[in-house]
């Protein structure tokens, strides 16, 4: 079998098992608008670029069911070369409750007390201020706050932040090296984000038995349940259901396990034989 012509943006768990499976060709960008493609994983917006390269594709992997929606309302092709594959995640190795154990140790705080998790790569764009506004919203008190981001964005962060008078409450992590820490220790996940394209963090987060709640503006809305979807940014109703899930220990406990029972069907081993199955390749 010849190496297969493949673009991508970035090389994501997915594609990085692929090509420990298969022989890829990775082509720049010039190439890939020059030569027809095997496989183009889509991701992003749906550019002037993006939509050259789709005609220029064999087969396009997107990463959720809205990408190829856009993709067939603007573009007159043959969409069933147009394929959904959800990005994957590695079984966890850390486990939750020695997570939990570590971390309140580590921060002095009784085990007891929930922990509310918010991190991306770009505080702004995902929601940080919507998500401050959530928590100011709060009728409860039994919590801590936990913002994990770069050292740059954090800084920006804790000069914005004091007008909410939550200096109690909110513990900040700058360019940690180890995140899955962090989601397994946490109770709740929220990403009150506008960005669209598909957020792997959520699905980090329900892997490792967190609860989540994420926009509908986001892809990842796609893979959780009503309660977890924020029908937007600023939906009132959020501070309403984390209220909830603080005052509700059992409630809290059963959406864990249903996050990461869903999460399993997005493990790397089962995400890449649906991967192989759509290339046609056993």
């Amino acid at each position: 079998m010849s190496k297969l012509k493949v673009f991508t943006k970035s090389k994501t768990l997915l594609i990085n098992e692929l090509s420990r499976q298969v022989e890829l060709d990775f082509l720049d960008d010039k190439q890939a608008l020059q030569t027809q493609l095997d496989v183009y994983f889509h991701s992003g917006s749906l550019d002037e670029k993006a939509i050259n390269l789709i005609k220029n594709a064999k087969t396009v992997i997107t990463n959720s069911k809205s990408a190829k929606a856009e993709i067939s309302d603007k573009m007159d092709i043959d969409t069933t070369k147009v394929n959904v594959i959800y990005p994957a995640v590695r079984q966890a190795v850390i486990k939750p409750k020695e997570a939990r154990k570590q971390l309140c140790s580590e921060l002095e705080i009784d085990k007891k007390t929930r922990i509310i998790f918010f991190t991306a790569r770009v505080l702004k764009t995902n929601g940080i201020k919507e998500f401050f506004d959530t928590i100011v919203a709060l009728n409860s008190t039994n919590y801590k706050i936990i913002i994990a981001s770069d050292e740059q964005q954090i800084q920006t962060l804790k000069f914005q932040i004091a007008k909410y008078k939550l200096e109690d409450k909110v513990i900040f992590y700058e360019n940690f090296n180890n995140m899955d820490l962090l989601y397994a220790a946490c109770d709740i996940y929220v990403l009150p984000t506008y960005v669209k394209n598909f957020s792997l963090n959520v699905l980090k987060a329900m892997s490792l038995k967190t609860a989540v709640f994420v926009s509908s503006q986001n892809s990842a809305k796609e893979i959780v349940d009503v309660f977890a979807t924020m029908e937007s940014p600023t939906d009132p109703n959020t501070s309403f259901k984390i209220d909830a899930l603080l005052r509700s220990k059992d409630d809290l406990k059963l959406i864990k396990k249903q996050n990461y029972k869903v999460s399993k069907e997005f493990y790397v081993q089962k995400q890449m034989q649906r991967l192989l199955r759509v290339l046609n390749i056993t």
